[in-house]
């Protein structure tokens, strides 16, 4: 009888967590979700500068991604491979890009991913961003 109680309850348990994942949890509205993506829905991705990639996802949603530093060798790869621990990137999650570099393989940190309307909003902002950053 305690056997089945026990087994019953487990049920219940697993039944309660399963209802519960529509949910939005504190996690997704902190990381901003419009800002996030799958990394396997990228469809289309370049290099702006060292530091700002742009990405395409699908027909019509388009990303920022800024990196930690300057990526030296990213404007010239001809492809790159996006990494997070959970195959979604979003804003300070830690993902990184790596791309192969004179042969060698070269990994850079991912600080800041952002939604955009087009390739040509990604690009000012990395100008803007770009110009800023030589001024100090």
């Amino acid at each position: 009888m305690t056997g089945k109680l026990l087994f019953a309850a487990l049920i219940l348990c697993m039944s309660t967590t399963g209802c519960a994942s529509g949910e939005t949890t504190a996690d997704e509205t902190s990381s901003g979700t419009s800002d996030c993506f799958y990394i396997r829905n990228v469809n289309g991705w370049s290099s702006l500068d060292r530091k700002h990639v742009y990405i395409k996802e699908g027909v019509s949603k388009h990303y920022l991604l800024t990196l930690f530093a300057s990526c030296p060798g990213l404007r010239y790869a001809n492809a790159i491979a996006l990494s997070n621990h959970m195959g979604r990137m979003c804003p300070n999650d830690f993902g990184a890009i790596t791309f192969r570099d004179s042969g060698m393989l070269t990994r850079c940190r991912i600080t800041n991913v952002e939604a955009v309307t087009s390739r040509e909003e990604a690009a000012a902002l990395a100008e803007a961003r770009s110009a800023t950053e030589e001024e100090e």
